[in-house]
């Protein structure tokens, strides 16, 4: 694990940061994939844990959410408008996979076991260690992203992406289109997350940026269509 601000920890579950988790104090971010559950574990051992908090519920991200549920007796917590695509374990929205490119990421946002949600995450809802919860849809309809106003962290899940998924080439980017229930209101999360103006920005994949963050992610917005 690799801590990137006070009571945060990045655990990155691919090559590359390709794919990551946080613990933020005492709630893990995201699970990873299916196969990232005794890698979590691992990283896990001997801290306290109370909760996993997914930031939306894809297969990339609530893959190991069932097994850590169940295996360290954790409640679940997800956006309210992703809650049924957690218990089902069923993607939010079907990519149609056949595009070029497209069906090499088609294993990863599949279906995914599906886990009982025991909290809906909500704008303003308190998370942990002086974290709040933003709304953030448009990757997801239930999307959030989880924010501490008094170091400026961000913790956005796939609101923005921070690598190429296929080529690992580091850079800001928008998530993939066919992967996002509506990439218009993806936008204005972005924008939405830009104005918070971070000193250091979490990532579902691609490396934390803690260096010049604000000024990235403004840069970044600037040139996105409306």
């Amino acid at each position: 694990m690799n801590e990137i601000a006070a009571d945060i920890f990045q655990l990155p579950l691919g090559p590359r940061n390709a794919i990551n988790a946080y613990l933020v104090g005492d709630v893990l971010v995201d699970t990873g994939l299916k196969a990232s559950a005794r890698r979590i574990v691992r990283a896990l051992t001997g801290r306290t844990v109370k909760a996993i908090a997914l930031t939306h519920a894809h297969g990339d991200h609530g893959g190991s959410a069932r097994r850590l549920a169940a295996e360290l007796d954790l409640p679940v917590w997800v956006g309210a408008a992703d809650r049924e695509a957690a218990e089902t374990g069923t993607a939010v929205k079907k990519a149609p996979f056949d595009r070029p490119g497209i069906s090499v990421l088609a294993g990863v946002l599949g279906d995914f076991p599906g886990v009982s949600v025991a909290r809906d995450l909500r704008e303003g809802d308190d998370l942990t260690a002086g974290f709040t919860v933003l709304d953030t849809p448009g990757h997801s309809p239930g999307h959030v992203s989880f924010w501490r106003e008094r170091d400026r962290v961000l913790i956005c899940g796939d609101v923005f992406f921070n690598m190429h998924l296929l080529t690992t080439v580091e850079g800001l980017r928008q998530p993939p289109g066919p992967f996002s229930v509506d990439p218009q209101l993806n936008r204005a999360s972005e924008r939405k997350l830009a104005a918070l103006e971070p000193s250091v920005a979490g990532f579902g994949h691609g490396p934390v940026i803690a260096d010049g963050a604000a000024a990235k992610l403004a840069h970044f917005v600037a040139t996105l269509p409306d």
